[in-house]
């Protein structure tokens, strides 16, 4: 009887080990797919950034020379006075909205980034523990096979 035993704990231990590796790699493999989907992220929201930033740049260019072809209609001297410093504000105020759709995008490219390094992170932890649960299941089995295998002692004889 006891070689029945043994051997299902022998197979319950190796099923144990076999099923907490295969939790780890699947758990390190799901992290390592949500690290990629984060890079692609930071990368996507830099390109979102430069682009937004490039339109805020061109559409402040539009209205500078709407503003200037309105001023020149009326008979006005662009290149000088009031006009010149409102056509200068104008286009640093143009530049200072382009920078900040440009920071905007690069800090939401570095949460994406942060999100990855964080996933990577799980993954390794995710690996790591299911080594030690292997263990832990691996050392159970061996408890049992032990148990199964050590001499019961005779029973003791009654005092009469």
């Amino acid at each position: 009887m006891s070689g029945w035993a043994t051997a299902a704990a022998v197979a319950s231990a190796a099923v144990g080990v076999a099923g907490a590796m295969s939790s780890g790699k699947a758990a390190k493999d799901m992290a390592a797919t949500e690290a990629e989907l984060a890079r692609r992220q930071a990368k996507r929201d830099k390109q979102i950034g430069a682009m937004q930033a490039s339109q805020s740049r061109e559409e402040s260019k539009r209205t500078e020379a709407t503003q200037r072809a309105l001023l020149n209609e009326r008979g006005g001297d662009a290149g000088t006075g009031s006009a010149l410093l409102v056509q200068e504000e104008l286009a640093e105020e143009g530049e200072f909205n382009a920078r900040l759709i440009e920071n905007n995008a690069a800090a939401l490219a570095s949460s994406s980034q942060a999100q990855a390094v964080l996933a990577q992170a799980r993954g390794r932890n995710a690996a790591r523990a299911s080594t030690f649960r292997a263990g832990s299941a691996l050392l159970s089995g061996a408890s049992a096979v032990a148990k199964i295998n050590t001499p019961k002692p005779p029973p003791k004889a009654g005092i009469d």
